[in-house]
Formats: C-alpha cells, sequence, structure tokens
C-alpha cells in the first residue's frame, strides 16, 4: 500500500496543475503578452519551478471536495496500460520484433 501522506502531497501537487487559480498561480487562459516589452511565454505544462516559488500553502475549502476523484486519476493513471490501448487503436502495419510470422490485423484488412 502507498503512504497515504505521499498520495495527498501528490494529489494537491495535481491539483496545482488542474487549479491553478485557484493558488495565485498563473494560468495560460489569462495570460497577456505586452505590445511594447519583449516577452517569452511560459511553460505552462510544467509548474514545478512556480510551485516550489509558491512554498506550502493551504488547499482551498472548495478544492478539498476534488481531492478524491484526483486521487482516483492518479490511480487509475498508474493502472493503465497505455502502450496496449495504443496498439489497438492505432495497430502498427509493421511486423511485431518478437516474432517475423506474427503481423497486423491491417495486413489482413488492408
Amino acid at each position: 500500500d502507498p503512504d497515504p501522506h505521499a498520495q495527498a502531497e501528490k494529489n494537491r501537487r495535481l491539483s496545482k496543475y488542474v487549479f491553478p487559480r485557484q493558488f495565485g498561480l498563473g494560468s495560460p487562459f489569462l495570460f497577456e503578452v505586452s505590445k511594447y516589452e519583449p516577452s517569452y511565454i511560459p511553460d505552462f505544462a510544467d509548474r514545478d519551478n512556480e510551485i516550489e516559488k509558491l512554498g506550502p500553502c493551504k488547499t482551498p475549502k472548495r478544492l478539498k471536495a476534488v481531492l478524491p476523484l484526483l486521487d482516483k486519476l492518479i490511480w487509475r493513471h498508474g493502472k493503465c496500460k497505455y502502450r496496449l490501448l495504443r496498439d489497438l487503436a492505432c495497430p502498427s502495419r509493421v511486423p511485431s520484433q518478437r516474432g517475423a510470422s506474427s503481423l497486423s490485423l491491417c495486413w489482413i484488412v488492408g
């Protein structure tokens, strides 16, 4: 079983990515570019530096009900077999490296 404290920390960290405005972090939807000053567009996919600058903060009360859902999301993400899903949705036309005789369904259908 995973450590409940570590799981709660992962949930809170994910909530900062999903709901950045609730924690006072920048949002890609409200990002403004100045006409007169050269600016760069921040990478909103990697917020680690911004979260570290923010430091520890309390989880807003309105987000506490969402934390169990984020916990399920993290758990299902860990259990999902993405490679199998990819192979089912997008079968390869190239024969498998495991055996020369095993061909993809696309060879038969196509």
